[in-house]
């Protein structure tokens, strides 16, 4: 197929003619149009195809112009329009490419992009090799694609098909670089094969769960043939909704958002690969909430996105999931992900903590108006209509009051919910309880049948939740507030051990845990009492094979402690100091957002900081295009699963050894436990976890073998304080005492010379 892609300033006209090949011919000015489709940037006329269009319907993870140069590596803002046209050519061509291994649907949807002189290329599904028969013949030809041996990663890939034959469960700790991906995903692949076996992986991050769906599954399937039936499955409302997008093209909502949307929602409806979109509220009013849904009723029931990603789940051999949405499968006794054999969890360090949220239940003010939005398109008789619409507003005028009390009542940041306040907003929230009760039966009553049944659900659900809240019932639970930037209510279990020790870990046939981070002092104890496994559950560890020879950790002595008045500056002018000697970048590691404020007043180097420029995609984004010196401040989201290899990270400082909040409600339930059976909460409690959150901040910085970097621990506690050997355990080298900015220099010297 050939076709014209042409670039038009105000003085040239620049025509290229593409062939599958590339391009082939310039026209020249004199040159008549061929009759050949046409393609440009910003088509107005409906018979040339708008690339602008054709990319975000292909790429609509990519946000803009400047993304897509970044990704495919054309030049497409070149000023010279030769040169630009020629790179929207190869664009053409990639896109093609791309759209050859889509499924029918897909294609069926793109064909909206295209204008009637346009051909789709046929369906073409990847050739794929015979797969490896044994585990040792898959990593002898991954050798053959030019991967680099790594006996760790051979080690590792042992123990997983072992623990898989043998049926074991098994916690597997591996430094960055062992290859622990590749050393799960290969025996897990080979042992579903040819088997009605099914296996669930589970990753925290979605950075880790995007790469295994969209980069090392693929991979593997392309060089190794090892291809089963897997699915990505994602909570409810991170699909969007097909009757939603519809609605859009009668709100004036423009083409070149509607049809990529379309386009979107026939592949998989994620909305995480929304990144063309930025407005929050079309984003929202995209979604799919289970108030909106009108199930089989719906006329496009048979395409929703949600629906097809769950049947998909339920039937793939291999399904990709977040850890929240593990736990949640679990609290469904398996509703979403179905019986599996074997269960994959990366970043395992994690899993407790979410599972124990799974169980547990938090509401904020935004949930219920959203609700009440969709009470108006239940279809209701007219004459009953004002009736309904009083509830509703009485409703919302009780949920104003109620919220109100809350404010009112609970104490700024987070804190443990008294009794006698959950009390008195118990009481606080019996005019709302009997008024949505109220509406329930009126739309039970009035709504034709089948109609409004999730809307119903959607408010009876809130009900419940909220009395939960402020009334848990028997059992250990945790009721808690959050009034910072917004407020909020919430409870969760204190110590689910033994339900996963009854009801989780039975379900499995084999499970491999995994993370960089699984023992204190060499020691996996402390997890595995919170995961409830028995304390000989097999563990092994693979140090990271990265040799740290271009890598120096220096602990401060020379700033005040953390709590010190002086610190912030103190920090401040330190970072300052380290861009003056060294032109890198940089990333300092917060425990509180208030302690980051406090630097950040102070900081006179060019910085973003979360909270202020932004959040961590959006602000990791913008950091790797920032010239040096730079400094990244971040919190909570930046101590893991952030991946700023070779110069884009040279230097990482820990503003303080991070130990949890003391007042934070889990933690305040837990140590009081601990210290009513005579144990101490700091060395069994606090101290783990300040640790293993340690071990995990210091993996930001060496993610290839030829990264080199400084790492700064600016908490003079460590050179002094008789818990500082659990923390320089964790260190992967003997650290420098720095006592002077002369000693300082000394480090970054030897490294940055």
């Amino acid at each position: 197929m050939e076709f014209i892609v042409f670039v038009e300033t105000t003085d040239v006209l620049a025509r290229i003619i593409f062939s599958a090949l590339g391009p082939q011919k310039r026209l020249t000015p004199t040159d008549a149009w061929p009759e050949l489709p046409r393609a440009t940037w910003g088509a107005k006329d409906k018979e040339v195809l708008d690339l602008r269009l054709l990319a975000r319907a292909v790429w609509p993870e990519i946000p803009d112009l400047q993304g897509l140069c970044a990704n495919t590596g054309l030049p497409l803002a070149d000023p010279d329009p030769w040169t630009r046209a020629e790179a929207l050519g190869k664009l053409v061509l990639l896109a093609l490419a791309e759209v050859q291994r889509w499924p029918a649907q897909a294609r069926q949807a793109l064909a909206r992009v295209f204008p009637s002189t346009w051909a789709l290329p046929a369906f073409r599904p990847r050739p794929l090799p015979r797969p490896p028969r044994t585990l040792a013949e898959a990593f002898h030809r991954l050798t053959k694609v030019g991967l680099s041996p790594r006996s760790a990663q051979w080690e590792y890939a042992q123990r997983v098909a072992q623990a898989l034959n043998s049926n074991e469960v098994v916690l597997l700790e591996a430094g960055p670089g062992t290859g622990k991906t590749f050393g799960y995903l290969i025996p897990l692949l080979l042992a579903l094969r040819n088997t009605s076996t099914r296996a669930v992986v589970a990753t925290r991050t979605r950075t880790l769960q995007d790469q295994l769906w969209k980069k090392d599954l693929p991979w593997l399937e392309e060089h190794l043939g090892l291809r089963v039936e897997r699915a990505l499955l994602k909570g409810r409302e991170n699909y969007l909704c097909l009757r939603r997008v519809q609605e859009l093209e009668h709100q004036l909502i423009p083409e070149d958002i509607v049809a990529p949307l379309h386009v979107l929602a026939a592949r998989s409806g994620d909305l995480d690969e929304l990144g063309f979109l930025s407005e929050p509220w079309l984003i929202e009013g995209l979604r799919d909430r289970p108030w909106r849904c009108q199930g089989q009723r719906c006329r496009l029931w048979p395409h929703c996105p949600s629906r097809r990603a769950r049947e998909a789940a339920h039937s793939a051999q291999l399904v990709v999931v977040n850890h929240a949405l593990l736990g949640a499968d679990w609290a469904t006794e398996n509703a979403l992900l179905g019986p599996y054999d074997y269960l994959v969890v990366d970043e395992a360090h994690a899993l407790a903590s979410v599972l124990r949220e799974s169980l547990g239940t938090e509401l904020t003010p935004d949930v219920l108006p959203l609700i009440l939005s969709e009470v108006r398109r239940v279809d209701i008789d007219p004459q009953r209509i004002h009736e309904i619409n009083a509830l509703e507003e009485e409703i919302r005028a009780s949920h104003r009051d109620f919220w109100e009390t809350v404010r009112g009542l609970i104490p700024s940041g987070r804190s443990r919910l008294k009794p006698e306040i959950a009390n008195a907003l118990l009481i606080a929230a019996e005019p709302l309880f009997h008024a949505i009760d109220a509406l329930v039966r009126k739309l039970k009553a009035e709504a034709k049948e089948g109609e409004g049944d999730e809307l119903i659900n959607s408010l009876a659900g809130y009900r419940g939740d909220l009395f939960r809240i402020l009334s848990p019932g028997p059992g250990e639970w945790v009721q808690w507030s959050n009034r910072e930037e917004g407020v909020s209510l919430g409870v969760t279990p204190l110590d689910i051990s033994l339900e996963l020790a009854q009801d989780f870990w039975p379900r499995v046939r084999a499970g491999i845990l995994t993370s960089a981070t699984l023992a204190v002092q060499g020691n996996p104890q402390f997890l595995l009492s919170r995961l409830g496994l028995p304390g000989e559950t097999p563990f092994a560890s693979w140090l990271s094979p990265f040799s740290y020879e271009c890598v120096r950790i220096a602990i401060l002595d020379n700033v005040p402690e953390p709590d010190d008045p002086r610190y912030p500056q103190a920090l401040a002018e330190l970072l300052h100091h380290v861009a003056q000697k060294v032109a890198v970048k940089g990333m300092v590691l917060f425990t509180a957002k208030r302690a980051l404020a406090a630097v950040r007043m102070h900081l006179k180097v060019p910085h973003l900081a979360q909270g202020w420029d932004g959040e961590r995609d959006q602000l990791l984004r913008r950091f790797k295009s920032m010239p040096p010196p730079a400094f990244l401040l971040g919190l909570e989201s930046f101590w893991e699963g952030v991946d700023l290899p070779g110069r884009e990270l040279e230097i990482l400082v820990i503003a303080r050894l991070p130990f949890p909040h003391p007042a934070e409600p889990l933690l305040e339930a837990e140590a009081e436990k601990l210290r009513a059976q005579g144990r101490s909460d700091f060395r069994e409690l606090s101290l783990p976890l300040a640790v293993l959150k340690l071990r995990q901040g210091l993996g930001r910085l060496v993610r290839t073998p030829t990264d080199r970097g400084v790492i700064l621990i600016a908490d003079p506690r460590l050179t002094s304080r008789p818990y500082r050997n659990a923390f320089l355990s964790a260190l992967p080298i003997a650290p420098d005492t720095i006592h002077s900015l002369a000693e300082l220099d000394v480090v970054l010297h030897a490294v940055f010379r």
